[in-house]
């Protein structure tokens, strides 16, 4: 009793402080906001060509799990994304209904606190289709052209969004004739270049797994995939999100 009453006044103030602690720590799980922005790799579509559990759903599980999710949105992603279709969606603030609310891309981007982009593939193709006679040359101007838009692209995203954007790379389409692997790499430095982007390296993951892609009528991975692909964004998420 005697230890009670000397020390009093110490312990209220320990035990405020832990209840500030423990108020400030409960509000404070829940705090992250990410959206995944970009084509049908962001959306999920898998190896049959249907739209299912991707590797921007599996994050949303990885932060969930950790007491770190908010709110989480792949909305503004849409088949056949470009980058200068995204880049309109931005500049234009698309509207989506998402759970009965309407939501516009612009103040997604502001709330958010993790983005994931996966664009540029379909513009490399298209390009490379309508191109007679491709040459190292004409690759080159290809990629010069894609590169001068996703720097638009990201330049737009910074008017709204500060925080860590995490683009990721792909790998090759088409292992048995290798007919996109130049092109692809000369994609993925865009991205490795890019001091604005944290880039995820998928060319070597696939490269070394293949099982990840068995479908070779169609290019997307399988759930096993995705799953390598957002154990390889998360393992960069965790090291931000320990900062915190």
């Amino acid at each position: 009793m005697k230890f009670l009453k000397k020390h009093y006044k110490l312990l209220v103030f320990i035990l405020v402080c832990l209840s500030i602690f423990l108020i400030f720590k409960e509000n404070n799980n829940h705090n992250i906001n990410y959206t995944a922005i970009g084509d049908n790799f962001a959306l999920g579509e898998n190896a049959y060509g249907q739209v299912d559990y991707g590797y921007s759903d599996y994050i949303k599980d990885y932060l969930s799990e950790n007491l770190k999710l908010n709110k989480y949105t792949k909305a503004f992603s849409k088949k056949d994304a470009s980058i200068n279709s995204l880049y309109q969606d931005i500049s234009l603030n698309k509207k989506v209904l998402q759970d009965g609310k309407i939501i516009n891309i612009k103040q997604t981007l502001r709330e958010s606190n993790i983005v994931t982009i996966s664009v540029g593939l379909n513009d490399l193709i298209y390009k490379i289709c309508i191109t007679n006679n491709l040459t190292e040359s004409k690759l080159d101007e290809i990629i010069s052209s894609i590169e001068l838009d996703f720097n638009q692209l990201i330049k737009e995203i910074r008017k709204y969004y500060k925080k860590d954007i995490y683009i990721i790379g792909y790998y090759n389409i088409d292992s048995n004739t290798n007919k996109y692997q130049d092109a692809i790499k000369k994609l993925n430095k865009i991205y490795q270049s890019n001091s604005e982007v944290i880039y995820i390296d998928t060319y070597n993951l696939f490269k070394n797994n293949q099982e990840y892609q068995p479908n070779f009528l169609n290019y997307y991975p399988t759930k096993e995939g995705y799953k390598a692909i957002s154990k390889e964004i998360t393992i960069k998420i965790a090291k931000t999100l320990e900062k915190k």
